[in-house]
């Protein structure tokens, strides 16, 4: 009986942690990340030309669609933009095999050096911006 418990708390730990991990990314459904963020107050759209048309002079294949998601929270005397973008790909190959070439452009795009910036893949999805715009979009 002992050992069955220690089994059933290894799976459980094992099991919270993945759900954690699942948790940190913006939704997988890109008409759920538009509302979530539109929810939250940021400016949302779904973009299949711009960013997709960018990525493949890049020679990033794959790609179906993007959204776009931005807000100008005001701190004290200061504003800071929250912005996240979201590439949808056909598949998660697709999405890590374009990982290193995206994130250069992601990083590209991160024009006031923000050190809150994160690029992350994510099964068919690469996503980047500020944390709180990446949770905004869960």
């Amino acid at each position: 009986m002992k050992k069955f418990a220690k089994i059933m708390a290894v799976a459980l730990v094992a099991v919270m942690a993945l759900a954690v991990l699942v948790a940190c990314g913006p939704n997988s459904d890109p008409d759920k990340a538009i509302a979530a963020l539109k929810k939250n107050e940021y400016t949302a759209a779904k973009d299949t030309l711009i960013v997709p048309i960018a990525l493949k002079g890049l020679g990033v294949n794959g790609v179906d669609c993007a959204v776009s998601g931005s807000k100008t929270v005001k701190d004290g005397d200061k504003s800071k933009l929250e912005t996240v973008t979201i590439v949808y790909f056909a598949d998660a190959a697709a999405a890590k095999d374009a990982f290193s070439k995206v994130e250069e452009y992601a990083n590209d795009q991160n024009k006031d050096k923000d050190s809150d910036w994160t690029v992350k893949q994510s099964g068919a999805m690469i996503y980047w911006g500020t944390s709180a715009a990446i949770k905004a979009a869960r």
